[in-house]
């Protein structure tokens, strides 16, 4: 299945996408322009990977103070990772459900996120 460029391109993930096709490495400071993915391009990077493209990254000449560089490994996006909910618990909350022991405060807090995750799904 070929990619619809024309399509991705409205999008900073699309324009992210663009910028990556030609499998090439790209410093953050390419990714980071307004034209691409702005100074949120790792969250359109985030985004992609979420979707199942595989990427990697490195420093600059091997120095992190410099920034990073970007690559895409393929055109074609791998399975999308799944959705997760995100739950905050006491420590103490924690310990005991690791031991199977479930309190009426992580059963709220664990309502509470699933809730707000079933709200927000849709959106990436």
């Amino acid at each position: 299945m070929s990619i619809d460029w024309a399509r991705e391109k409205k999008t900073a993930r699309g324009r992210v996408l663009f910028a990556l096709r030609d499998l090439q490495w790209h410093s953050h400071l390419d990714l980071a322009k307004p034209s691409v993915g702005g100074p949120r391009f790792p969250a359109r990077l985030l985004e992609l990977r979420r979707l199942g493209y595989k990427m990697e990254s490195r420093a600059i000449n091997g120095d992190k103070r410099k920034g990073k560089m970007y690559r895409l490994l393929s055109l074609t996006a791998g399975a999308p990772q799944g959705k997760k909910v995100k739950v905050y618990l006491t420590e103490r909350d924690a310990e005991r459900l690791l031991i199977g022991h479930l309190s009426r405060q992580a059963s709220r807090a664990l309502k509470d996120a699933l809730g707000s995750f079933k709200t927000n799904k849709h959106k990436l």
